[in-house]
């Protein structure tokens, strides 16, 4: 038996020594992909404004500040149906900027919604900030872009702005989903090509990780908690030398009760379809999943094309007619809409990512 108990301690022992110098020798060098990697790369070409200039002549220019000084600019496109539901916010991908929401965000006009746009820090006309570089994963400084959004078009409609809406892109969707699962205003979130931190992190050092630890082919055949601790280190890193803070979507879908319509690429390289599917089960809303087979990332909507809007609208659409309990509420006409009423949440305060 004692025997037995110090083959246990030995054999726990060398793991814990060969997982402690895999952390040391491999940690840097992942922290260092983490930060650098290049954006995947897409088939199709940038959009900018020329491509949809019907959305741009009547598009309102604002601008407004976050909660830590910085000045965001945007476009406000009004409902041009008869009464208005609310408002949808669209949060662009990493190097995208405002002129994206014209083409994720057609028809929802038409369906009653009025449309914000804006430039995430860094990005497009915002004001750039020299210590938040740009980095493939979202961070608090992007959660509180979104939150200031918010808070602008609760000051702009005088509390009477309807039901707040987040439509995020890719890195904008993670971002989105911690918004949604920490502040009360949010009533509904539609979240395309999403890239959670932690397990998309996980995916790649286990897809990667041979052509960097050659020497340790051993690491490979660790289980999944010690890349994670590795990931975590990682991050650690990232987190000191470019003077940020990651946001952790594991634990904002555990307390998510927002509803969610994801919607994902069946060709997505950077975020596999499988990382989404075991990433969803883990979300205490289980969001309904909207599959597009032959897209890739941040391509869904070309590939779909009408039946994006369709689905987009009737599910942001039924969410909007709907209280805050879940009960349908009667459609109000837009002069009305404008008014304070009972499905509003712009009173609710904000809690803090």
């Amino acid at each position: 038996m004692a025997v037995f108990f110090w083959a246990c301690a030995v054999c726990i022992s060398l793991t814990l020594l060969l997982a402690f110098v895999g952390w040391a020798i491999y940690a840097p060098i992942v922290a260092r992909a983490f930060a650098e990697m290049p954006w995947f790369p897409t088939r199709r070409t940038a959009i900018t404004a020329d491509d949809y200039p019907e959305g741009i002549f009547d598009a309102e220019k604002v601008s407004f500040d976050t909660a830590d000084g910085l000045r965001l600019a945007g476009s406000y496109l009004p409902a041009t149906a008869a009464r208005r539901r609310g408002i949808v916010i669209f949060c662009h991908e990493l190097r995208g900027d405002q002129t994206t929401a014209l083409a994720f965000t057609s028809g929802l006009r038409d369906a009653g919604f009025d449309v914000l746009a804006f430039d995430f820090r860094n990005h497009g006309e915002s004001a750039p900030n020299g210590m938040h570089r740009l980095l493939p994963w979202a961070t608090v400084g992007e959660a509180a872009d979104i939150q200031a959004a918010i808070d602008f078009c609760c000051r702009r409609e005088g509390g009477g702005a309807g039901p707040i809406m987040l439509f995020g892109l890719s890195r904008g969707a993670s971002a989105a989903l911690c918004v949604a699962a920490s502040d009360r205003r949010v009533r509904a979130a539609v979240l395309d090509s999403l890239c959670p931190t932690e397990p998309v992190q996980l995916f790649l050092i286990r897809r990667f990780m041979h052509l960097h630890v050659r020497a340790l082919p051993q690491l490979a055949r660790l289980p999944d908690w010690m890349f994670t601790m590795l990931a975590f280190w990682a991050n650690q890193i990232i987190q000191r030398k470019h003077g940020c803070r990651l946001l952790h979507c594991d634990r904002a879908a555990r307390r998510l009760r927002t509803p969610v319509l994801l919607i994902h690429g069946g060709r997505d390289g950077f975020a596999p379809l499988e990382v989404i599917c075991g990433f969803r089960k883990r979300m205490r809303s289980r969001p309904r999943l909207w599959v597009v087979p032959e897209a890739r990332h941040n391509e869904t909507v070309f590939e779909a094309g009408g039946e994006y809007r369709d689905r987009v609208v009737r599910f942001l659409a039924r969410h909007a007619d709907a209280s805050p309990d879940g009960h349908r509420l009667p459609a109000k006409p837009l002069a009305t809409s404008l008014l304070p009423a009972d499905n509003n949440l712009c009173d609710a305060e904000p809690v803090a990512v």
